[in-house]
């Protein structure tokens, strides 16, 4: 009896050792499967923040390359006969700032210098003659040297005359005029 006992007793150990082991290799399997799905949506959601990052880093790009263009746009002239005229007005109107009377000699395209023929840049070239008194006309001059433009200045020539007083015919009040002749960077695009 004791070996028919103890022959069951195996049996059962054996019955419950596979069970057991079945069981094992059943949860082993359901745990690995879990962990390759939790490693799948970590690399997703790591490839997805990467993408993520990319696209603010871009936006961030092109909102400082806007920034940057506009600042770049400061100092040149814009593309288009438009924007030569809305310069030529601002030229115009820094004239009459100054208290001196003006006028547009020439204004005319002419090729990059060092770099010959671009298909970016260009400069313009103006001849402008301003008249009035030496510090309106010193204050003009500063004036186009202060621009927030690429400007070559070419030549300036300067003249002094005099307006006669009437009661006396006595030189009281010297007017200078100069002429500007200066190139302002232009971009074609």
């Amino acid at each position: 009896m004791k070996l028919i006992y103890s022959k069951r007793i195996l049996l059962l150990s054996i019955i419950v050792f596979l069970g057991i082991l079945v069981l094992n290799i059943i949860f082993t399997n359901l745990l690995l499967n879990k962990i390759v799905s939790i490693n799948d949506k970590v690399k997703q959601l790591v490839i997805s923040s990467e993408e993520r990052e990319k696209e603010l880093t871009l936006k961030d790009s092109i909102l400082s390359s806007v920034e940057e263009r506009e600042k770049f746009d400061q100092y040149f002239v814009g593309a288009g006969d438009g924007k030569t005229a809305d310069f030529i007005a601002s030229l115009e109107s820094l004239a009459d700032q100054n208290n001196v009377s003006h006028s547009i000699k020439f204004v005319g395209y002419e090729p990059v210098g060092i770099l010959g023929t671009s298909e970016v840049v260009s400069f313009i070239r103006f001849r402008f003659s301003v008249t009035g008194r030496w510090p309106d006309v010193f204050s003009f001059l500063q004036a186009i040297e202060n621009l927030p433009k690429v400007i070559t200045v070419n030549n300036i020539t300067l003249t002094v005359g005099s307006e006669l007083s009437s009661t006396n015919n006595k030189a009281v009040n010297k007017i200078w005029s100069a002429d500007l002749d200066f190139s302002v960077a232009k971009l074609k695009i």
